[in-house]
């Protein structure tokens, strides 16, 4: 059967696909075997001394990839080739779906790839793809598939031989990221665990990483370097783990609050119900923070210094993991206080569409924090962007509410250092709000006429600190004490400190004839200018400050009917502003 590719005159070009490195390609062979449902896979190297530069070294050239899956009849061996000659295209589960992976990834990493697939104990089907024969040739099919041994060597270092399996291998591998088995192993030990590191864990599927040397006359394996993948957990919630003795026995994370999430929720509120409805699915969030004594360890511990690697967000798809990354939800200039938390989404390919999932399967193009909440009112009939914001905004909200609980752990050193105003009676040093609102009423330009709150206002300020503060579910009350405070001071404004995200500077909420104004403890004008001043407990400084932000909420006021342009404008002067104080710190 003759098949088609693409052009021969352009087909070098199909080598610059966009895989990073080998290990993604790598991946992609994994995924094949996974969905084939193999348990066990071996990666194969084998260096041979080869010129490198004036001299020889033991050089890595050939990767070959087997598994124990249910292997391949002829008709798939005849597509499994052709780039987008897959039969999963609609696939709506499981890893497979575009019909790249095997010949994409191949032609990064070689200029020659075969495949040899068997079921039953029968000879293998074998069929190739040569670079180098195709521009000879100008050949515009690929050969005809045939029954072919496995190479003697491939035959003598699989052995048993699995009844049915397939083996990938590549030849004159020339695009390598690291040629020397030493460097490439870990190189490719260290991804592999954490892409694959549910399967890892699950002990669903065994991956084995096997270097050998050729030297022209025959193989011997180099059983040091040889071993077997061990899971890489970003949540670092697994146990027997790729990290350093003693970390890589026990987790050295705890799941946060419920630890796992829907999203949308079909039982959730009225806008979760109707995104869920739009979509008709959920994907699954699940959070983590460290440990009381993981952090006490701190970010220069061997780590701390690991857990900063595995700072952001982990994307799932099918269990196998696409991507780690920020995603926006760092902030422009990071916080170390971020390296302490952790969050997985996981989907299956039902939701490719929302997230943007390329073809390489690297990267969710349409997942990233949205900041401009605007733009989903100028799109109203886009859903995978009303997905993308509202999941946005609930990720954002639960990285600010699991930085709290991080900051809590240790006690005392919490930025704002002590009070202003007096405590209320009988309360701790903050009075009833929580450990870190920093309550401050500052002075009122507005004259000193007493207002009577209303049962309306007292019920509008429980939501608002219930929404801020959940910990106020578990003390109803410090709840009442907290309402009973506000509506006692003497003043119409009053300042709490408090974490909002690294692109706000400020924000409030009208409560009857008072405000709450909310300074960002997150934001590098309090790191920078403010902080110093409690610690110093410089209060006179703090009042001028103070000042600044009661008046500019009262302009904000004033031109309530701007709102909207106001608040987008207050954003990106926070983003500035974070900006400027960076560039200022640096050439201090």
């Amino acid at each position: 059967m003759a098949v088609h590719y693409f052009d021969p005159n352009g087909v070098e070009s199909l080598r610059d696909n966009g895989y990073r490195d080998t290990a993604m390609a790598l991946s992609e062979l994994i995924d094949n075997s996974i969905q084939a449902e193999a348990t066990k896979i071996e990666i194969i190297l084998i260096e041979r001394y080869l010129p490198s530069g004036s001299r020889k070294n033991w050089l890595v050239n050939e990767i070959f990839v087997a598994d124990n899956g249910s292997g391949m009849e002829k008709a798939l061996v005849e597509t499994s080739l052709r780039f987008g000659g897959g039969t999963r295209h609609s696939a709506q589960k499981g890893l497979g779906k575009f019909g790249m992976g095997l010949p994409n990834s191949s032609a990064s990493q070689c200029r020659r790839f075969e495949v040899y697939s068997w079921q039953n104990k029968e000879s293998p089907w074998f069929n190739y793809f040569d670079f180098s024969e195709i521009e000879e040739t100008k050949s515009e099919y690929l050969p005809e598939v045939q029954k072919l041994p496995l190479p003697d060597h491939i035959n003598e270092i699989i052995r048993p031989h699995p009844n049915s399996g397939t083996v990938i291998r590549w030849i004159n591998c020339d695009r390598l990221i690291l040629r020397r088995a030493n460097k490439l192993v870990p190189h490719i030990k260290w991804p592999l665990g954490r892409i694959f590191r549910r399967f890892l864990n699950d002990k669903t599927i065994e991956i084995k990483i096997r270097v050998f040397q050729d030297n022209g006359a025959s193989f011997s394996e180099n059983y040091g370097l040889s071993t077997a993948i061990k899971p890489l957990d970003p949540l670092f919630l697994m146990e027997d783990t790729q990290l350093p003795n003693p970390y890589n026995k026990q987790s050295t994370n705890i799941l946060w609050q419920d630890g796992e999430y829907l999203f949308p929720d079909p039982n959730g509120d009225k806008n979760n119900r109707e995104l869920y409805q739009k979509i008709g699915d959920s994907i699954i969030i699940r959070l983590s923070i460290s440990k009381p004594e993981t952090k006490r360890l701190g970010g220069d511990s061997e780590l701390g210094r690991i857990y900063r690697q595995f700072m952001g967000i982990s994307v799932l798809r099918a269990n196998r993991e696409i991507k780690l990354d920020d995603f926006g939800f760092l902030g422009e200039l990071g916080d170390p206080l971020n390296r302490w938390w952790k969050i997985e989404l996981a989907f299956e390919a039902n939701f490719d569409k929302y997230f943007g999932l390329d073809n390489t399967k690297q990267n969710v193009h349409a997942f990233r924090k949205i900041v401009d909440k605007d733009e989903l009112e100028r799109t109203e009939d886009d859903i995978q962007l009303e997905f993308i914001c509202k999941l946005s905004e609930f990720i954002e909200n639960q990285i600010r509410l699991m930085r709290k609980d991080i900051d809590s752990i240790d006690a005392g050193t919490r930025g704002g250092g002590k009070i202003v105003q007096p405590p209320a009676p009988d309360q701790e040093d903050n009075g009833p709000f929580p450990s870190d609102a920093v309550p401050v009423p500052i002075p009122d330009n507005n004259d000193s006429e007493t207002h009577e709150e209303t049962d309306e206002e007292k019920q509008e300020l429980k939501s608002w600190l219930l929404l801020r503060y959940p910990e106020y579910d578990r003390d109803e009350n410090k709840l009442n004490l907290a309402i009973e405070w506000f509506f006692k001071t003497e003043y119409n404004q009053v300042i709490v400190f408090s974490q909002l995200g690294a692109a706000s500077l400020y924000e409030y909420e009208s409560i009857g004839h008072r405000i709450i104004i909310e300074i960002n403890t997150e934001h590098e004008f309090y790191l920078e200018f403010i902080r110093p001043l409690f610690e110093e407990n410089d209060t006179d400084k703090i009042d001028q400050l103070l000042i600044l932000f009661g008046s500019l909420v009262e302009s904000e006021k004033s031109l309530i009917s701007y709102a909207k342009y106001i608040e987008r404008f207050r954003s990106q002067f926070a983003v500035n502003l974070s900006r400027f104080i960076f560039d200022w710190r640096e050439k201090k």
